[in-house]
């Protein structure tokens, strides 16, 4: 009797929780999400003249790709400044330059092999390295990210209310749900804005972090500093699809390939950037021509960042040891 009650209680400890089958089922969402991608991509590439793709990129000048690299550049120094406003929070002692160095690295590294790599872990190391304390490191990580998407809720929300965005499944005709959700991360910056103008309490305690609302002057900053990086995404994108789409229906592409690269966890949104592009852009450009500006603008904006990031790295490292050996 008494091993009949003990599996029972076995059973009973093995019995879903509720946070386990949300666990479950966002696990299943992303398996239908990447089999979507997965199939929209093996589809367009069984149809696609990859002589076509060939030509598109053989007709790119030199010019283009310049113009691609200065947008590409002006993004990541929009980017590298959000350390910055992790540096006015937790005021460490590392120059302007070294702090903006640290964050294109992360930047170059989060973009091509994912978050927990580039803006977590190596934020820790690089940081670390520098004598910043953990706690110190987490509220920089959480500044940096806050302010990512802060700037991606004002731009998104603006789009989705205007009409910006190409939405398929008929979502578009209506607009009542898009519109809603646009005005929802509008929402989101006003409030979050009217929290650091007006709000009395300054700071919280969160699992033994103390949170400290920045000031308005900030706030503002941060909204300008991320929407400049996304528009600068947008821009790099657009050099090598010029005149084939529209400046603001191709950032609104852009914006919706962002949350789907999370919903999907692929780092760099390998495939998935490709899928939602082709998805939502190939009635209205050639699907060779949208492939050829999807093939420059990862070269112009993920792999040369990457290369230049990983040789920073490497002197960083050098660096590193000849201050050790030197002590």
């Amino acid at each position: 009797m008494a091993e009949f009650r003990g599996n029972n209680q076995a059973f009973a400890t093995e019995k879903p929780t509720p946070r386990k089958l949300k666990l479950w089922g966002q696990r299943l969402l992303t398996f239908i999400f990447l089999a979507l991608v997965v199939w929209l991509l093996t589809d367009h590439a069984q149809r696609t003249d990859w002589g076509a793709v060939k030509a598109a990129l053989a007709t790119y000048s030199l010019p283009h790709i310049l113009l691609g690299c200065v947008f590409s550049a002006g993004a990541y120094l929009a980017y590298a400044s959000y350390d910055l406003f992790g540096r006015y929070y937790v005021r460490h002692g590392i120059s302007v330059p070294g702090t903006m160095m640290i964050a294109f690295i992360c930047c170059a590294f989060t973009l091509n092999l994912g978050a927990l790599i580039g803006s977590l872990g190596f934020r820790y190391k690089l940081y670390s390295q520098r004598g910043i304390k953990k706690g110190d490191i987490a509220h920089i990580v959480g500044m940096s990210l806050t302010t990512n998407w802060l700037g991606y809720g004002l731009l998104a929300g603006i789009a989705f209310i205007t009409g910006s965005i190409v939405v398929p499944f008929g979502w578009a005709e209506s607009g009542v749900a898009l519109n809603v959700l646009g005005a929802l991360l509008i929402a989101v910056v006003l409030v979050y804005w009217g929290l650091c103008l007006f709000a009395n309490k300054r700071f919280w305690s969160i699992r033994g972090q103390i949170i400290t609302l920045p000031s308005i002057q900030i706030a503002v900053l941060q909204i300008l500093a991320s929407s400049a990086h996304w528009l600068f995404m947008g821009a790099v994108i657009f050099v090598f699809l010029y005149p084939e789409v529209g400046y603001f229906e191709l950032l609104g592409v852009l914006l919706i390939s962002a949350i789907a690269g999370i919903i999907t966890h692929v780092p760099g949104a390998l495939g998935v950037l490709e899928a939602v592009f082709l998805a939502l852009l190939s009635d209205t450009v050639d699907p060779a021509r949208l492939l050829a500006a999807l093939i420059a603008y990862r070269a112009v904006f993920y792999l040369l960042p990457l290369s230049v990031a990983v040789a920073a790295y490497g002197l960083n490292e050098i660096s590193v040891k000849r201050m050790r050996k030197g002590r």
